[in-house]
């Protein structure tokens, strides 16, 4: 008798061994995604791909750009933090690299001494919301907040959006596009996620061998402990700056993204308020 036979297709016994079936399958693959990513994975692989959100919102998402300059754009997530930014800082200034820093506007409140000491010393400060929600629950006035943060220490609003866990919604991108800002995401092949504080050398590794001319590459300096990322970063940039790769901030490694389209400035962003200190 064939397996897919009218009678033992249709049997109610069978239809509930087959529902049982599929119940445990489910239960089985959830509990190996829960182990696989572990309660504290932070980037998962993204429901769609890069393509779809470039065609979604064109030349206001980015991961990569293609160039024939060997330029790479380092960025840091979650900061900042007293313990691990200027020690990052110091790194990057000793090897004459710039580098973005997507920060958090309540901690930019907290700690603005960093986020001015990395302004001054040419470092490009980005948005990464005000509280860290997640995708969906993130609001025009969160973004806003961070905004207004960073505005009120660097004299200067940013443009730049880092999504919190690296995801992107429908919602996200619509209130990304109602703030004006411009989404970087990362380069998903060159991703060391260091955040699961892996080692030092899989951190190198897993930048050094795969990076290639225009890619951004996720880095933290908040968050959680980031003494391995403090270390790798110092062999990354010697093995790198050896390659040939020079190191600049997401708003020069866009001068070389032909799909670009900066929003129009709005002056209702606008101010003309002094940074801190000044």
């Amino acid at each position: 008798m064939g397996l897919l036979s009218p009678r033992l297709y249709n049997s109610p016994c069978d239809n509930q061994l087959l529902g049982i079936g599929l119940m445990n399958g489910a239960i089985l693959f959830g509990l190996f995604t829960a182990l696989t990513l572990g309660p504290f994975a932070q980037h998962a692989a993204p429901i769609h791909g890069h393509l779809y959100w470039e065609k979604r919102s064109p030349g206001h998402i980015v991961y990569s750009v293609q160039t024939t300059k060997k330029w790479v754009a380092l960025t840091f997530d979650d900061g900042p933090n007293p313990r691990y930014t200027l020690p990052m800082m110091n790194i990057l200034d000793q090897q004459h690299a710039h580098a973005t820093f997507f920060v958090l506007g309540k901690l930019v409140r907290q700690y603005p001494q960093i986020v001015k000491e990395l302004a001054t010393h040419g470092h490009e400060i980005g948005n990464h919301t005000d509280q860290h929600l997640k995708m969906d629950k993130v609001s025009a006035a969160d973004i806003t907040a961070c905004d207004n943060a960073i505005l009120q220490v660097t004299g200067k609003r940013p443009q730049l959006l880092r999504p919190p866990g690296g995801g992107l919604s429908e919602h996200l991108v619509t209130v990304a596009e109602q703030t004006k800002h411009i989404i970087v995401m990362w380069s998903w092949n060159v991703d060391p996620r260091d955040w699961s504080q892996p080692g030092v050398q899989k951190i190198v590794d897993r930048v050094v061998k795969h990076v290639t001319p225009g890619t951004i590459i996720l880095l933290h300096d908040g968050g959680g402990p980031r003494s391995q990322t403090v270390t790798a970063l110092k062999e990354i940039l010697l093995q790198l700056s050896k390659q040939g790769y020079q190191f600049v901030t997401i708003d020069q490694l866009l001068t070389e993204w032909k799909e670009y389209r900066p929003f129009p400035p709005d002056e209702t962003h606008m101010s003309r308020k002094a940074p801190l200190g000044q």
